[in-house]
C-alpha cells in the first residue's frame, strides 16, 4: 500500500472527540505509513502536532461556500490521487460517498489498483427526525455497496444492522472502535481525592437530553430524597439548555454539577475522585451502535462503569461480565431503572473495593488506540494488495 487517504466531511475543531481521529493518524504514521486526513472547520484550522497529515480541505469561512467548497476540493483532490499515484486506500464517510464517484470511475479506466472505503462512525443521533434520516443514511450507503472496495464499522452490531438491509452479502470489512490513550488516563499517576462520606458521580461527554443526562440527574434526585448523600457532576459540551434550568428550578446546585467541557488531561483525576461513572444512554438506535470513549477512559482508570445492557456494551463485555454494572435500558421508567441500579452499587459496597488491575489489564490488551489503528492498518494493507 502507498498511502491512505481520509476525508471526512468534519469540523475538526468543532468536535469534542477529536481524539477518534488524531489518536488513529498518530498511531499509524508512527508505522511510517503515508496518512493523510482530509476535513473542514469550523473557525479555526487546528492540527494537534499532526500539520503534515491534517489536510483542512478550504479556506471559505462562510458556511454555505464552506459546504460547496469542501466537496468540490474532496472531488478534485481524490481525482489527483488516483491519477499520480496508485495502491492507495480512500476512506470517506457516508456524506462522502458520491463525491468519490467521479475518481472510482477513473479508477477503473486507467485499471489503478486504489481502493475505495466507507467508513461509519455512527447513525444520525437526531430522535426527532431519526426515520427520515435514515433512509436518506441508506441511500448514501446503496454507492458503496454498489461502487467500493471495503467497508469499516465503529461496532459489530452496526455492522450487523447495516449489512442485514443488503441481505448481508459477503463484503470485505474491518471493526475498529473507540480507544485510549493510556500514558493520558493512567490510573497510577492519580490518587483518589475523593470525600468518603459522599458517592460521586461522574460522567463525561456531550450533555443532552438524548443521551439520557437528564435521566440520570432524576435518577440522583430520588436517591438525595431518600437520604443518600450523593453528588453528580457531568462534564462537556451542554447541547440542552433545558437541563440546566432543571438543575435552577429545582434548586440542586449543592450536588448536582454541569461543568464545561475540559481539556483531556484534567479528566483522569476527575474521574479518580469518582464512585462510579455512570454513562445513562437510552433506549435509541445511535447509541446502541456506539463505541463511546468515554467507557474506555473509565476502564483505563480502574473504574467499574455503570452503564445500559445495549449492544455497544455487551459486544465489549458479556451479558455477565464483572467489570461492568448493568441496568435494564429496556424498562418502561429510565429514572426508576438508573436510580434502582446506583442504589444498588451503594448498598453493596462493592464500589469500595479495587476492580484496577483487571479492568485496566482488559482495555490495554483490548482498546487502546494503537490496537484500533493497527486494525484499520492491517485491513488497508490487505485490501491494497
Amino acid at each position: 500500500m502507498n498511502a491512505i487517504h481520509w476525508f471526512e466531511a468534519k469540523q475538526l475543531d468543532r468536535v469534542t472527540n477529536f481524539s477518534s481521529r488524531t489518536e488513529i493518524i498518530k498511531n499509524i504514521a508512527k508505522e511510517g505509513v503515508k496518512i493523510r486526513y482530509y476535513c473542514s472547520f469550523s473557525k479555526t484550522k487546528v492540527y494537534f502536532n499532526l500539520k503534515q497529515n491534517i489536510c483542512y480541505l478550504g479556506t471559505f469561512r462562510n458556511r454555505i461556500l464552506k459546504y460547496f467548497e469542501f466537496r468540490i476540493l474532496t472531488i478534485l483532490t481524490s481525482i489527483f490521487i488516483v491519477v499520480s499515484s496508485n495502491r492507495n486506500a480512500l476512506i470517506v464517510n457516508q456524506h462522502l460517498v458520491r463525491y468519490m464517484i467521479p475518481a472510482r470511475i477513473i479508477n477503473k479506466i486507467l485499471l489503478k489498483k486504489n481502493k475505495f472505503i466507507i467508513d461509519i462512525r455512527t447513525f444520525p443521533t437526531e430522535p426527532e427526525t431519526f426515520d427520515s434520516d435514515m433512509k436518506m443514511f441508506f441511500k448514501k450507503f446503496d454507492l458503496a455497496i454498489k461502487y467500493f472496495d471495503g467497508y469499516s464499522f465503529i461496532t459489530p452490531f452496526i455492522k450487523r444492522i447495516i449489512m442485514e438491509h443488503y441481505g448481508n452479502p459477503q463484503k470485505n470489512s474491518v471493526i475498529w472502535g473507540s480507544g485510549v490513550d493510556t500514558k493520558i488516563f493512567n490510573k497510577n499517576r492519580c490518587q483518589s481525592k475523593r470525600d468518603p462520606k459522599t458517592f460521586n458521580i461522574i460522567y463525561h461527554g456531550g450533555i443532552s437530553i438524548s443521551r439520557g443526562n437528564l435521566n440520570l440527574i432524576k435518577a440522583c434526585k430520588i436517591l438525595v430524597k431518600q437520604g443518600y448523600n450523593i453528588n453528580l457532576t457531568q462534564v462537556g459540551k451542554i447541547v440542552d439548555l433545558s437541563i440546566s434550568k432543571f438543575i435552577k428550578d429545582n434548586n440542586i446546585e449543592n450536588w448536582c454539577h454541569l461543568m464545561d467541557a475540559k481539556p483531556i488531561s484534567e479528566m483522569p483525576q476527575m474521574i479518580a475522585n469518582s464512585d462510579l461513572p455512570v454513562i445513562p444512554f437510552p433506549d435509541f438506535m445511535a447509541w446502541r451502535v456506539s463505541s463511546p470513549i468515554k467507557l474506555m477512559e473509565y476502564m483505563a482508570m480502574g473504574k467499574k462503569v455503570l452503564a445500559p445492557n445495549m449492544e455497544c456494551f455487551t459486544d465489549v463485555f458479556n451479558d455477565n461480565s464483572d467489570m461492568i454494572y448493568y441496568y435494564n435500558y429496556k424498562e418502561k421508567n429510565a429514572v426508576t431503572s438508573i436510580s434502582n441500579a446506583i442504589r444498588s452499587v451503594i448498598e453493596s459496597k462493592e464500589y469500595q473495593k479495587s476492580f484496577g488491575e483487571e479492568i485496566t489489564t482488559f482495555v490495554n490488551e483490548n482498546y487502546t488506540w494503537n490496537i484500533q489503528a493497527m486494525n484499520l492498518l492491517r485491513f488497508c494493507n490487505v485490501l491494497c494488495r
